[in-house]
């Protein structure tokens, strides 16, 4: 761009813009500037997935608590899910049985704690997520 002074008959004068070094130093700065961002976004992707998988686990404990039924029998059990996007998960659940004296000892109460554990790897680490209930009768 040029700049043209009045009354020197439309002569240039001086050249507007920007150097060569300016636009160096600009460049410097948004290069340092872009690493960072760069950065946190990637981080905001990674706690993103490990949300998801997160929620996914509770979602999968608790469908596989509400699979046992109300009673369910006393014992340890393991498994995978099926559904291909599941692979990376799998379970273990365990049943144990005990009993109390009813306040007026004439009964036995019959109580079954029951532990269901979703287990998944991410970045190298095994995760897990626990659930428990308890049934009695």
């Amino acid at each position: 761009m040029w700049i043209l002074k009045p009354g020197n008959g439309g002569r240039r004068l001086d050249a507007a813009g920007f150097t060569l070094l300016e636009i160096m130093v600009a460049l410097a700065i948004v290069a340092i500037l872009l690493v960072p961002l760069l950065r946190l976004h990637l981080l905001s992707l990674d706690a993103t997935i490990r949300s998801q998988d997160l929620t996914t686990a509770i979602l999968l404990a608790q469908g596989q608590l509400a699979a046992m039924g109300d009673f369910p029998e006393e014992g340890e059990d393991t498994g995978t899910f099926e559904e291909p996007e599941l692979q990376k998960f799998r379970w273990q659940s365990a049943v144990t049985e005990h009993s109390f004296d009813s306040e007026d000892a004439s009964t036995k109460v019959e109580v079954r704690r029951i532990a269901v554990t979703v287990l998944w790897t991410d970045s190298g680490s095994e995760r897990q997520y626990g659930l428990e209930s308890y049934a009695a009768r």
